[in-house]
């Protein structure tokens, strides 16, 4: 995992063996980087994968863009609107700061929302490239679904790739098939490098020498 160096990719390989094998990948780890490569490898191999991921009152279920999909713009992954590549979130954390302390039934709830939007994929005519507002005879299937226990209410957003995406883009991709362990051991020991690598780091740079002026209706022109 991303920020857990390790000299150990066996079980790296093992993981791409069991996805590659697999029609579907659920995400049901309880850590950001814990789903990284997962997502890296769904997506290298165009398998189906379905993130669900918990908060203390939350949960976000979403399903992740395949490449096969010619009839509009892929959808994003898991990690397409992050701006930072993933760490060690479990470093000097409590456990109420991590997924592992939520309210009863959020797991539950997630998790049968994941196997539903599975469900419906496979009923759809073209499967796992379907858009969201396209309709199975399901009914719709959402790209992502975010529910909130504590107004009880949901919403289902949905967003395209990014072409900076730490695990999804092109640039991760290419890296991961052509030196695979290498590529692995940069990632697993550095917090920065996958961000070097899609240009995430370019981009901070960007931001942070954009100069903002504050303009006043209330000041004199000169």
């Amino acid at each position: 995992m991303p920020g857990h160096p390790t000299a150990n990719f066996e079980h790296a390989l093992k993981l791409h063996d069991l996805i590659e094998c697999h029609d579907c990948v659920f995400l049901l780890t309880d850590s950001r980087e814990s789903r990284w490569l997962p997502t890296v490898i769904a997506s290298v191999l165009d398998k189906v994968a379905i993130t669900a991921a918990l908060g203390f009152d939350t949960y976000m279920v979403m399903r992740h863009g395949r490449q096969s999909n010619k009839n509009s713009s892929k959808l994003g992954c898991y990690f397409c609107n992050d701006v930072t590549a993933p760490g060690n979130s479990m470093l000097d954390r409590t456990l109420d700061q991590q997924c592992t302390v939520t309210r009863p039934g959020v797991s539950y709830i997630a998790s049968s929302l994941a196997v539903e939007i599975y469900i419906s994929l496979l009923q759809h005519n073209v499967g796992a490239s379907a858009n969201p507002d396209e309709e199975s005879v399901l009914g719709i299937i959402p790209h992502s679904v975010r529910g909130f226990l504590s107004h009880y209410n949901q919403i289902t957003p949905a967003t395209t790739a990014s072409g900076h995406c730490i695990a999804c883009s092109d640039l991760v991709k290419e890296e991961y098939v052509k030196n695979r362990n290498d590529f692995l051991k940069k990632v697993f020991e550095s917090n920065t490098y996958l961000e070097d690598l899609t240009g995430l780091t370019e981009i901070h740079k960007l931001a942070e020498s954009i100069e903002i002026v504050e303009l006043s209706d209330e000041e004199e022109s000169v």
